[in-house]
C-alpha cells in the first residue's frame, strides 16, 4: 500500500508540474456541427492548419456537436471539418489582437453521396476500436454476430476468451468484473450471459486499467456489455430468425421509436436450444501393493427453453434534463440428461463397471429494473447523474441420480437426489457530478451504495432402508449479505500534448454469512483505498503513449465461499471455501497507439502483483475421491505484453489479429503443502472479413490458447476455428447468414493433476461444433439512419 500511495503522489506532482507549464495559448474558435436534419453531429474531426498546411490543433466534436479550439496563434488559419460520409467543410479564420475569439455558430454538414454506399456496408460489420483507456468491440451484423448470445459475442472480443468450461477470462484470468450498461448484474454473477441475445448488444468495452470512477472489483479489469438503444429517427426495427444444429432455434423481434423528446426501445426473444457435452477422466493411483485404475466417460445432453424481454424509454423534456427507465426479464426452463460410465480395477483384476444416470430440471427467472436521471447545466461539461438499479432472480434445480452395477464404491449411493433453491435481491444507488475546472480540466465526484442479499437452500438425500436420508451431511440453508459503499473522485485534464487522469476511490465492504446449522456463520468488514492514475502524451495525430496505474480487489462471492457441491460425479467434486479472504492487486500498464489510415496498432506492457491471490487446490479424500476448492496463496506476480493489429489493405478486406504473452510466479503454502509455481502462457487470435461485392461477405475467426503449468495442475493447448457468410437482399433490408462455430470440434480443455502417487487426467468438451442459419429483416432503416449508426460505431 505504501508503494501505491508513493506512486500516486509522484503522478500527482507530475500533473502539477505539467499544469504549471500551461497557458501559452491566445486565440479561441468555437462552433456547433449539425447534420442535414439539424441533429448534432458528434465525433467529427475538427482541425486547424497554418498557411504552410502544418497542423496547429485538432479536436473531436462532442455529443452535442460542439467543439472548442484553444491556444491558437493570432494569424490567418484554415479550418477543416471531416466526418465519414460527409463532405469536408473548409473555412478561413483570421485571429487578431482585436478579435481573439471567433464563434462560428452552427455549421451544417452535407452528405457525400459517393461515400454513403461504402459507409452503409461498413455499418453492417463489427468494428474493433483501439483507445488508450479501453478497447471497444462494436457489434455489427456480420455472420458470426447474429443469432447467438452474449457468450458468442464475447468469444470474438480481443483479449477476451470463453474457456471450454464456459468461464469468461480477460488476458487469461477469470478474475474479471463483467458489467452490463456499466453496472453489476445477476446475469453476470450467475454465469447466465447466454440469456442475453446478441441482437441486444451494441458494443463491448474492455478496460484493463480502470480508473477510480469504476468499481474496484476484478484484478484483471472490466468487461462492460452495452445494450442497444434506438439511433434512427421515427419508427424502426428488425426481426431475426435463427435455426441450427444441434437444435438451436430463436426468434428475436425488436421495435424502436425515436422522436424529438422520447426514445422507446424494445426487444423480445424466444429460444429453443440443445447442447451436447462430452467429458472423460483417467485416474491412476499407486497403492501399497498395486495400481488402482478408474476411467470415466460422461455424455451430457442439455436442453434450454428460454424467453426474454428488454424494453425502456428515454424522455428528454428539455435541453437540460433527461430520464431513462428500462426493464429486463428472462425465463428459462433447463433439462439435463447425463450418462456416466465408470470402469474400475485393481492391478490386473477384471474391470468392474457401473453406470450412473442423471436427470436435472432447473427453472430460472431474472429481472432487472434500471432508472437514470441526467441534468446538464449552462457551463459546458457540467453534469449531474443519478442511477438506480434493482435486480432479483430465482432458481430451483433438482437432480435425480441412479447408479446401477454389481459392485459400487462406498461413496457412490445407488439412489440420490438433490434439491437446490436459490434467489437474490440487489439494490444499487449511484450519483455522479462532473464539474469543468478552467478550460481543459474537469473533476468528477461520486458515491455508490450496493446491497445484495442471496439465499440458498441445498439438500442431498440417498434412498436407504426404504426411506430418504440426508447424504454426507449435506443439508443446510445459507443467507449471504453483501454491502458495499463507495466514494470516489477523479481529476482529468490536459496541457499541451499531455493528458492526465488522477483518481482515488474508497470502498467499505461488509459481508455476513449465516447458515441454519451454524457451521460456518461468519461476518467480515473492511475499508480500502484504491488510487488510479493515467498520463498520456499525444506525439501527433497518429501516435499516442500512455502510462497507467490502478489498485484492484478480488472479493470472494457466495459460490466461492459455499462449502457444498453437486454430487453428479461421485469421484471429483468442486466446492467453495468459507475461509477465503479478499485479494488485492497493484497493476501498472504502458500503452502505445498508432492510428494510421490503413493500419491501427495497439501495444501494451503490463505488470501485476496480487497479495492473497486465489488458486484452485486439489485434495484427495480418504475414500479416494477428489475435492477441488479455492484457497488464498501469499502472492502472485505477473508480467506480460500484448499486441493488437487492425489492417485494411483494400476496401473489401479487413484483417484483425492479437497476441498476448505473460509470465507469472506464485508463492504460498496450504495445509503444510508448498504451492509455489512459475510459468508462462500465450494466446493469439486472427479474424478476417472479406467482401466480394456489396451483397456478399465472408468472415473467419481462429483462436489459439497455449497450455499452462501451475503448482498442482497442468493444462494443454486448445484452439477453435469458426466461419461465417452473409448476403444482403432488397437494398440491405434482408440479410441471410450462415454460421459455423468450432468446426473442427477442437474446443477441448485437457488438464493433468499428478503427484508421486496419483495421476488424474480430465478432458472437457462442453459444446461440440455448431452450424446455423440466420435471417434478419430490417424495416424503416433509412440510409441516413444507417450512416449515423455507422459513424457513432466508429467514433
Amino acid at each position: 500500500m505504501k508503494k501505491s500511495l508513493a506512486l500516486f503522489t509522484c503522478l500527482f506532482c507530475l500533473k502539477m508540474m505539467l499544469t504549471a507549464q500551461a497557458g501559452n495559448g491566445i486565440g479561441v474558435v468555437s462552433g456547433t456541427l449539425l447534420d442535414p436534419v439539424a441533429a448534432p453531429l458528434a465525433y467529427a474531426s475538427v482541425s486547424v492548419f497554418d498557411t504552410e498546411k502544418n497542423l496547429v490543433l485538432g479536436v473531436i466534436s462532442a455529443e452535442d456537436g460542439r467543439f472548442l479550439l484553444e491556444e491558437l496563434p493570432l494569424d490567418t488559419l484554415f479550418l477543416e471539418v471531416a466526418f465519414l460520409g460527409y463532405q469536408t467543410h473548409k473555412q478561413t479564420l483570421l485571429l487578431t489582437k482585436k478579435q481573439k475569439k471567433i464563434a462560428l455558430g452552427n455549421i451544417a454538414m452535407q452528405e457525400d453521396a459517393a461515400q454513403l454506399e461504402e459507409i452503409v456496408v461498413t455499418a453492417e460489420k463489427s468494428q474493433y476500436n483501439l483507445k488508450l483507456d479501453k478497447k471497444e468491440f462494436i457489434v455489427g451484423k456480420d455472420a458470426l454476430s447474429r443469432g447467438g448470445s452474449a457468450i458468442d459475442i464475447l468469444d470474438q472480443v480481443p483479449l477476451v476468451s470463453v474457456e471450454p468450461t464456459g468461464a469468461v477470462t480477460l488476458r487469461g484470468s477469470s478474475q474479471v468484473q463483467i458489467l452490463i450498461n456499466g453496472r453489476r448484474s445477476g446475469l453476470t454473477l450467475n454465469n447466465a450471459l447466454d440469456q442475453i441475445p446478441s441482437e441486444n448488444i451494441a458494443k463491448v468495452e474492455v478496460i484493463t486499467n480502470p480508473s477510480a470512477a469504476f468499481s474496484a472489483q476484478g484484478s484483471a479489469g472490466i468487461i462492460n456489455i452495452v445494450l442497444k438503444k434506438s439511433l434512427g429517427e421515427g419508427w424502426n426495427g428488425q426481426v431475426s430468425v435463427n435455426a441450427g444444429t444441434p437444435a438451436d432455434y430463436a426468434v428475436v423481434p425488436g421495435i424502436n421509436y425515436r422522436g424529438k423528446k422520447i426514445n422507446v426501445f424494445s426487444n423480445l426473444r424466444w429460444r429453443y436450444s440443445d447442447y451436447v457435452g462430452r467429458y472423460s477422466t483417467e485416474q491412476r493411483t499407486l497403492t501399497p501393493s498395486e495400481i488402482f485404475y478408474l476411467d470415466q466417460n460422461e455424455n451430457e445432453d442439455r436442453h434450454d427453453d428460454g424467453r426474454s424481454a428488454y424494453f425502456g424509454a428515454d424522455f428528454t423534456p428539455d435541453a437540460k434534463n433527461s430520464f431513462t427507465l428500462a426493464f429486463y426479464r428472462s425465463e428459462t426452463a433447463d433439462t439435463d440428461l447425463t450418462l456416466l460410465n465408470y470402469s474400475t480395477r485393481l492391478g490386473n483384476e477384471t474391470p468392474n463397471t457401473f453406470l450412473r444416470t442423471g436427470n436435472s430440471k432447473e427453472n430460472r427467472n431474472y429481472n432487472q429494473l434500471e432508472a437514470n436521471y441526467t441534468r446538464t447545466f449552462e457551463q459546458k461539461g457540467e453534469k449531474l447523474v443519478f442511477d438506480f438499479q434493482y435486480d432479483f432472480w430465482n432458481s430451483i434445480k433438482n437432480w435425480d441420480l441412479k447408479t446401477t452395477g454389481d459392485i459400487l464404491p462406498d461413496n457412490a449411493a445407488r439412489d440420490l437426489r438433490t434439491r437446490n433453491k436459490a434467489g437474490s435481491r440487489d439494490y444499487v444507488l449511484q450519483g455522479d457530478y462532473t464539474k469543468p475546472v478552467g478550460e481543459d480540466a474537469k473533476i468528477l465526484v461520486g458515491m455508490k451504495f450496493e446491497n445484495r442479499l442471496v439465499e440458498n437452500e441445498y439438500l442431498a438425500e440417498s434412498f436407504e432402508d426404504e426411506t430418504w436420508k440426508t447424504f454426507a451431511n449435506i443439508d443446510n440453508d445459507v443467507n449471504y449479505a453483501e454491502r458495499i459503499a463507495a466514494a470516489y473522485a477523479e481529476y482529468k485534464g490536459k496541457t499541451g500534448k499531455f493528458q492526465y487522469a488522477l483518481g482515488l476511490r474508497s470502498e467499505y465492504t461488509f459481508i455476513d454469512i449465516t447458515d441454519a446449522e451454524d457451521v460456518f456463520t461468519d461476518a467480515n468488514d473492511y475499508i480500502n483505498l484504491f488510487p488510479s492514475a493515467n498520463i498520456g502524451y499525444l506525439f501527433n495525430e497518429k501516435n499516442t503513449l500512455q502510462i497507467g496505474y490502478t489498485r484492484r480487489i478480488n472479493r470472494p462471492n457466495l459460490w466461492s465461499l459455499y462449502p457444498f457441491f453437486e454430487i453428479k460425479d461421485f469421484n471429483i467434486q468442486e466446492t467453495g471455501n468459507p475461509n477465503l479472504q479478499p485479494g488485492f492487486t497493484d497493476a501498472a500498464e504502458l500503452s502505445y497507439l498508432f492510428a494510421g489510415e490503413k493500419i491501427t496498432l495497439n501495444s501494451n506492457v503490463y505488470v501485476k502483483q496480487t497479495a492473497d491471490a486465489f488458486q484452485d487446490f486439489i485434495r484427495q479424500n480418504a475414500d479416494g475421491g477428489f475435492l477441488i476448492f479455492p484457497i488464498n496463496i501469499e502472492r502472485r506476480d505477473e508480467a506480460g505484453f500484448e499486441l493488437a493489429l487492425r489492417y485494411r489493405p483494400t476496401g473489401f478486406l479487413r484483417l484483425n489479429s492479437e497476441f498476448n504473452y505473460y509470465g507469472f510466479a506464485e508463492k504460498g503454502t496450504f495445509a503444510e503443502q508448498n504451492v509455489d509455481a512459475d510459468g508462462n502462457a500465450w494466446r493469439a487470435r486472427f479474424n478476417a472479413d472479406l467482401r466480394l461485392w456489396k451483397e456478399l461477405s465472408f468472415q473467419t475467426n481462429f483462436g489459439y490458447q497455449s497450455g499452462e503449468r501451475a503448482a498442482q495442475l497442468r493444462t494443454f493447448p486448445s484452439y477453435t476455428l469458426s466461419f461465417g457468410a452473409s448476403r444482403n437482399f432488397f437494398d440491405d433490408k434482408l440479410t441471410v447468414s450462415l454460421r459455423a462455430f468450432n468446426v473442427l470440434d477442437s474446443r477441448l480443455r485437457r488438464s493433468v493433476y499428478e503427484t508421486s502417487t496419483v495421476f488424474l487426467e480430465q478432458r472437457s468438451r462442453r459444446n461440440q461444433e455448431r452450424f446455423g442459419v440466420n435471417i434478419m429483416y430490417r424495416f424503416n432503416q433509412s440510409a441516413r439512419a444507417r450512416l449515423r449508426r455507422a459513424n457513432r460505431g466508429n467514433r
